[in-house]
């Protein structure tokens, strides 16, 4: 039985020591993943330096930050696995150390009844040497297990330092994910975000048939005011903008920035008169705190539709509208 437990123990060793080497390989492949991120966002960020906020750089390099944050997520991914997996062996190199003991103690055990007189020199020689033997290898053995519970503290230890790893580029990822993915000026969805989400909004009202209602909405004289005012002057407006709509949407509709001078809205389980009175009201409020207008159309999802057959509608809705004010 003892011979059979050690064996085991032996295999039981091999196979974790196979699981370390797979480990630092993938210890390995985060560390490399993590500077390929590193390099990713430090060149996103020198095109944005050396850009001096070009519109076409920004983008490409938003891009950048955007493959960045996915490898991020990748790595944190890889490694709380990890920690899950250390954590898991360092549990059973405590069971192995537990059995260990029970071995020794085995094996002095049958040490002491060795130590019993023989009936002959001869025999009693043998039976000494067995019994040095069996003490040697329950010394062994306990050495094994204090061995074992240290590698089982290390790699808690090390697991704790992954978790928190994974953590940190979580954090990393959401920073990176909200730089990449929302204007700067306006606080919307960038344009290929945006629509994605849309295009899930107009998913989810077909499957569950709720409406939903895309507002298109144009700064008026936007140019004018670039080229009278400067494009700092531009830059408040939009933000501006960004500000009333927020401050007269839900947290859950969708805003996008879909143009220069252009916005999309998605709103959820409403109808045209509620999502007309709802953009009266931000049409008001921007005209009241800066003097500019805005104009707006609104289309309602219909069965069939496709992304751009919605946002199709909407824009002639605008173009309707904006006729009929001159």
């Amino acid at each position: 039985m003892a011979v059979d437990r050690a064996q085991t123990l032996s295999d039981e060793d091999q196979t974790a020591s196979d699981q370390d080497q797979t480990w630092s390989d993938h210890d390995q492949a985060s560390s490399e993943r993590d500077q390929r991120s590193a390099n990713e966002d430090q060149h996103a960020a020198d095109e944005d330096y050396a850009a001096g906020g070009d519109a076409v750089t920004y983008r490409r390099s938003a891009l950048a930050r955007q493959h960045a944050g996915q490898d991020r997520a990748a790595v944190a991914t890889l490694r709380d696995e990890t920690a899950a997996a250390r954590l898991h062996q360092a549990e059973k190199r405590d069971r192995d150390a537990l059995i260990r003991d029970r071995n020794a103690d085995a094996r002095d055990e049958l040490a002491r009844l060795q130590d019993l007189p023989a009936d002959t020199y001869a025999t009693r020689e043998a039976v000494v040497s067995r019994a040095a033997r069996d003490r040697a290898r329950a010394a062994a053995d306990r050495a094994k297990a204090a061995d074992d519970r240290a590698t089982a503290a290390a790699d808690r230890d090390t697991a704790a330092r992954e978790r928190a790893d994974a953590f940190r580029f979580q954090a990393d990822l959401a920073g990176s994910l909200e730089l990449a993915s929302k204007d700067q000026l306006t606080g919307a969805w960038v344009r290929g975000f945006g629509l994605r989400e849309i295009a899930r909004e107009l998913t989810r009202a077909r499957r569950t048939e709720t409406t939903l209602v895309l507002a298109f909405i144009d700064v008026d004289g936007l140019k004018q005011v670039n080229d009278a005012d400067g494009h700092l002057a531009g830059d408040e407006l939009l933000q501006l903008l960004g500000a009333t709509v927020y401050a007269f949407v839900r947290p859950y509709d969708v805003v996008v920035r879909y143009g220069g001078d252009e916005l999309l809205c998605a709103m959820p389980s409403v109808r045209v008169p509620e999502a007309t009175k709802r953009f009266e009201s931000i049409a008001a409020a921007l005209s009241a705190a800066s003097n500019h207008s805005i104009t707006f159309g609104l289309a309602e999802a219909q069965a069939g539709d496709s992304l751009q057959d919605l946002i199709a509608r909407a824009d002639i809705a605008l173009l309707a509208a904006r006729d009929s004010a001159r």
